[in-house]
């Protein structure tokens, strides 16, 4: 079910249309949107891009890779370099490991926990994110 944006009530009724779209109104606060999905591609996947941007491949390799157009690529990444890297100097570098060597490179000890996200692009690649979580005391 859906719910307010602004208020998150799941009162919600609908309130005519606007240039197609259907309007939905907040009966608690009175907030009107219309439902859209979200446009364009998920952030994981424009992360992974300029990841791959900032280790040195170009942009046809990363094309290659994630089966997005070169041109999309430089789109964002002209974006991204704009405003994040200028403002902060941040860069990161990509190391080739076979996967025997990724627990000792990543520090990865027996009692820590972890959760890992794995997503499979468009040409066979594939993306895991691993994220340590803070110890319980």
């Amino acid at each position: 079910m859906q719910k307010c944006y602004k208020c998150g009530s799941k009162q919600i009724v609908k309130n005519g249309k606007v240039f197609g779209w259907q309007r939905y109104k907040c009966k608690d606060c009175g907030y009107q949107f219309t439902k859209n999905a979200p446009a364009g591609k998920p952030m994981h996947i424009k992360l992974l891009t300029h990841t791959l941007y900032s280790a040195g491949f170009t942009m046809r390799q990363i094309s290659g890779i994630i089966g997005i157009t070169a041109q999309s690529i430089s789109r964002w990444i002209k974006r991204w370099h704009s405003t994040f890297v200028e403002e902060t100097g941040y860069s990161q570098k990509f190391m080739r490991v076979k996967s025997q060597e990724l627990l000792e490179i990543m520090n990865i000890s027996q009692d820590a926990q972890y959760i890992v996200m794995r997503d499979e692009l468009s040409s066979g690649a594939e993306i895991y994110i691993t994220i340590k979580l803070p110890s319980q005391k």
